[in-house]
């Protein structure tokens, strides 16, 4: 979210500061980079499109859950980074 207006793009600034507060709610160091794996082309476009925007999330989102075998993330752990992330759009 923009500091004077909503943004439509979770920001890499942004980003960081959803991990630090998964890391508080127990998420492991596997599991903030395998986050940080499924959203990293996102965060590095350049221009205004850098950052994740609502559909890259809704994609990201969707992939864990449709690719348990893929990653550590549990169904509880998927929801909650959903939850945090989605306060930055």
């Amino acid at each position: 979210m923009g500091f004077f207006t909503p943004s439509d793009r979770v920001s890499y600034k942004e980003f960081k500061k959803a991990l630090y507060q998964l890391r508080t709610h127990g998420f492991s160091h596997v599991e903030i980079n395998e986050i940080e794996n499924v959203f990293r082309g996102d965060l590095y476009e350049s221009g205004s499109s850098a950052g994740i925007s609502k559909d890259e999330l809704n994609k990201g989102i969707s992939w864990l859950k449709d690719h348990p075998d893929n990653h550590h993330l549990s169904r509880d752990r998927i929801s909650k980074l959903e939850e945090v992330l989605r306060h930055y759009l």
